[in-house]
């Protein structure tokens, strides 16, 4: 039997399963209440006189879906700068155009292919990048929530244009995974909550620049051959409700996962990552389901300057649906690069 609390002429009632409404009045004096159920609620009489609680019993809410979008590489440098400010009047948020549901996800994310800085110095390497401060608003406005940083490229205009985007990234709304002001701030998972979960991020660079690592008291990036690893990535899983892993890595326009690869997917996931999501192959490398979790191995491009096949003038947008803490089901859109390299869904 529910307990029933008399309060003043109120009569409440406690003792329910599930959410319901309940409105009751009493004539001050204590009544034994029997019950009875109908087709949609359960009535409660009185036996001395007839009153009546209707209690409307409702349905358990279903936990709430998420959606986590992840993108691959972004590299607004090169090509991309000249048609930008070629079409655009380099207005960067032209790229974008077609990208208007990208606003649907709950939290969206990218590999970052370079700093974005005024500064530093060009190293020389064979491809080397660096983005102009400016778009750092556009990928605000885009919507995305954390970008990558972890990657071969972040270093091409030295430590001094590196440091300075993690100090523009830190001032933004966006999320840096991947690296930090210290060895510390890259391996502490970057949390976001949405719908009551704690969704954590770690990120990592099987490519390098391992003189980019960071140190106690350097800023740098986080490499996958840390030998810490397994038990940074744990340590990061115990402290959310879904931990995502990034890896750069894998071999340049392969269009299959190496046993690397595999290697550090596995590792992750069985050490507490839900998802694994790749970079760095500018081709879509498969996906594969391990233990529950999901790994993309590579997306491909996103935005680049690569026309000299259709496989790097493409790319995958993956869409993971939570309901609640599971991953409910798995949206996969092909995104595909024009000649002026403005991307289309």
């Amino acid at each position: 039997m529910p307990k029933w609390f008399q309060y003043g002429g109120a009569v409440l009632v406690a003792g329910f399963c599930g959410a319901a409404l309940i409105l009751a009045f009493a004539n001050g004096s204590k009544t034994l209440y029997q019950n009875f159920q109908t087709d949609s609620t359960i009535v409660y009489e009185a036996s001395t006189k007839v009153q009546r609680a209707t209690v409307a019993i409702l349905p358990p809410i279903a936990p709430r879906l998420t959606m986590l979008t992840f993108v691959g590489d972004i590299m607004l440098d090169r090509g991309v700068k000249l048609s930008v400010n070629k079409n655009a009047g380099g207005n960067y948020a032209w790229l974008f155009q077609n990208l208007s549901s990208l606003k649907n996800a709950d939290i969206l994310f990218g590999n970052l292919e370079g700093p974005v800085s005024d500064r530093g110095a060009d190293l020389g390497n064979k491809y080397s990048f660096r983005m102009d401060p400016k778009v750092i608003p556009v990928l605000e406005q885009v919507g995305f929530d954390v970008l990558q940083i972890a990657n071969n490229h972040i270093g091409d205009w030295g430590k001094e244009a590196a440091t300075d985007t993690f100090n523009r990234l830190a001032t933004a709304s966006i999320i840096m995974v991947g690296g930090g002001h210290n060895h510390e701030d890259a391996i502490t998972v970057k949390v976001i909550e949405k719908n009551d979960l704690k969704i954590g991020f770690l990120a990592a660079s099987d490519v390098g620049p391992s003189w980019l690592a960071a140190t106690n008291n350097q800023a740098g990036i986080l490499l996958a051959g840390d030998p810490d690893l397994a038990t940074i990535i744990e340590h990061a899983a115990s402290q959310v409700d879904l931990l995502v892993v990034a890896y750069h890595f894998g071999a340049e326009y392969q269009p299959e996962s190496n046993a690397r690869q595999k290697e550090l997917a596995y590792l992750a996931i069985d050490h507490g990552a839900k998802l694994v999501i790749g970079s760095h192959s500018h081709v879509v490398q498969s996906l594969e389901e391990y233990h529950n979790g999901i790994i993309a191995y590579g997306l491909g491009n996103f935005i680049f300057d690569q026309s000299f096949s259709e496989k790097t003038m493409s790319g995958l947008v993956l869409t993971v649906v939570l309901r609640g803490k599971e991953i409910q089901s798995i949206i996969k859109q092909n995104v595909i690069l024009d000649k002026t390299f403005k991307p289309s869904l």
